[in-house]
């Protein structure tokens, strides 16, 4: 009867601690999941940063490109159809003025006629005799807008859309910090809960499995998303399109940060594995 009891014991306590071990394995996901979108997403300076890269500086242009077309046809300018009027170099300023103003810790957004007089400012600056005659007539066209030029560009660049984002931006970036600090005081909590009912090999161990776990998952999620734009075609989403292809390099980033985890935590577990 006695031996009934402590094997019921034993059982009752190996699936209590796997169950600890699972809620571990998801807080640890969890954190570090925010920690990354906050450090890279939702950071102006990683992401002008991003934009240069190799395989994002096309997805930029012609999404820029895309809008500049817009105006040309808003404004009554003559143009090439889905010509590329602007150059790498003519498009970055836009882009960083968009990131800008979109990311960061800022108050929310309701006015975005600065950022479209910023955008018409690049576009007088970096337009010059050597631009494409389209290009140049498009400066030209929108010089005889005067006033009117500013709310052009807004239709134009969808900057009401990046208004909205940038307030989802902002309220993501408050959250995830909140949700940070929730979970780590969770985790602690788990932790301490977990090391009165074993020994200190047991929860370094247990601790370390959860982290394997929570690696393996970031590695397998970051790599499904980085394919999306692989497997699908996402240039008809317009705004979310774009921001789709760069996202990808951005998951594969992520996906090394679960390597990593996975790497760390798999050592002291194996040297911490006998008699677990």
């Amino acid at each position: 009867m006695v031996d009934n009891a402590r094997t019921d014991l034993r059982r009752i306590n190996h699936e209590q601690n796997n169950q600890y071990k699972r809620i571990l394995a998801f807080i640890i996901f969890l954190i570090v999941t925010l920690i990354m979108i906050t450090g890279t997403f939702l950071n102006p300076f990683f992401m002008k940063k991003q934009i240069r890269t190799s395989n994002n500086q096309a997805v930029i242009v012609r999404q820029v490109n895309g809008n500049f077309d817009n105006l040309a046809d808003i404004i009554g300018a003559n143009h090439e159809a889905n010509a590329n009027l602007l150059t790498v170099k003519q498009t970055q300023p836009i882009a960083d003025h968009v990131i800008d103003y979109s990311l960061g810790l800022h108050w929310f957004k309701v006015n975005n006629v600065g950022l479209a007089k910023q955008i018409l400012h690049d576009i007088n600056l970096n337009i010059d005799e050597g631009s494409s005659s389209d290009a140049q007539q498009v400066e030209a066209k929108l010089k005889k807008q005067k006033n009117n030029a500013p709310y052009a560009v807004i239709s134009a660049f969808n900057l009401n859309t990046v208004t909205l984002g940038a307030n989802i931006a902002v309220m993501l970036f408050l959250v995830n910090i909140i949700i940070v600090v929730v979970t780590i005081i969770s985790m602690l909590s788990l932790i301490s809960d977990m090391r009165s009912r074993t020994t200190i090999k047991a929860l370094v161990h247990d601790c370390m499995a959860a982290g394997m776990w929570a690696g393996f998952w970031m590695i397998v999620i970051f790599i499904v998303l980085a394919l999306i734009p692989v497997v699908f075609n996402v240039e008809s989403l317009a705004t979310f399109g774009y921001l789709i292809e760069i996202s990808s390099s951005i998951f594969l980033d992520n996906v090394v940060a679960g390597v990593i985890i996975y790497i760390l935590c798999a050592i002291p577990w194996q040297i911490t594995s006998a008699d677990n």
